[in-house]
């Protein structure tokens, strides 16, 4: 039932950025932020334009416009999730260029800016994947819509600035939590190509800026510490990415512009998650079979 709820969130996450991107177009812009959730109210009493109002709620994991109230939110919801109650809330809509006529007003369920609203203020959840994570940081930097990213308990405790500040240099716009964990809020902009010396070894890291790298405006280069794993290098290539590597391994040079075409992959068997059950067999006294 959670995983189906998951796939079904992320669908219409995903729905909603296209519809957004489609409604730019028509120069149509809009947001939808929190405005209250049970008695705490969280709006602003001054008047905000779609700009000042999507700068604001991605500072924070609530979707607010009034950061003061984000830590007495927390606080609620921790509270009613331990009586085992649930919250009501308000969301709200701002749309500029929106013609007049649109939506029916019968029900809220059936009027455009209830299900615009629905979609604007979707987050992506990542679960526990760190790859998974990192590699949309690089993927969504480029794209032309804002994005969030919030993972489980363990995963938001390791570190994303080592993936975000390689990122900002192709001019990616990424806020991470004060302790430079997740949530991580993208803003998809306009990327331009630049030459970066990565300071960790990491293949996530790598990817990442590969993908960044893909959607800049000119070409990039992304030199590793330390040689890590090709995988990304060799599927994009695959797939008709313009990616070259240098004789020393450390040096790869990424011309954007390529139309990545769709192919058949064969992914073998991941054998780092068969290695602890091979070395626990090993540490017994006698023999043990696995299948």
């Amino acid at each position: 039932m959670e995983r189906s709820l998951a796939r079904e969130t992320t669908l219409r996450v995903a729905l909603g950025n296209i519809a957004q991107q489609f409604l730019r177009q028509l120069d149509i812009d809009l947001v939808a932020y929190v405005a209250q959730v049970g008695p705490v109210e969280a709006d602003s009493e001054k008047p905000l334009d779609v700009s000042e109002i999507r700068q604001k709620i991605f500072q924070n994991d609530m979707h607010v416009i009034d950061q003061d109230k984000v830590e007495d939110l927390h606080q609620l919801i921790s509270e009613t999730k331990e009586k085992g109650d649930t919250l009501g809330g308000i969301i709200r809509l701002v749309a500029t260029g929106l013609p007049a006529g649109l939506g029916s007003y019968v029900s809220w369920d059936t009027k455009l800016d209830a299900k615009l609203a629905a979609a604007a203020v979707g987050v992506n959840a990542v679960g526990n994947s760190g790859t998974t994570n990192r590699l949309l940081l690089g993927i969504l930097a480029g794209s032309s819509f804002a994005s969030q990213l919030i993972g489980d308990a363990s995963l938001s405790k390791r570190p994303m600035k080592r993936v975000s500040q390689p990122l900002a240099k192709f001019g990616a716009e990424i806020a991470l939590s004060p302790a430079g964990t997740l949530p991580a809020t993208v803003i998809g902009q306009k990327l331009h190509g630049a030459e970066i010396q990565l300071e960790v070894a990491s293949a996530q890291v790598k990817s990442a800026a590969i993908f960044a790298a893909l959607e800049a405006g000119s070409p990039s280069t992304i030199i590793e510490k330390l040689p890590t794993r090709n995988h990304t290098e060799i599927m994009l290539r695959q797939f008709g990415a313009d990616i070259t590597t240098e004789a020393d391994n450390l040096t790869i040079h990424v011309q954007p512009g390529q139309e990545l075409l769709g192919q058949e992959v064969e992914v073998p068997g991941d054998m780092s998650s068969a290695a602890f059950w091979l070395t626990a067999g090993r540490l017994r006294e006698s023999w043990l079979l696995m299948s």
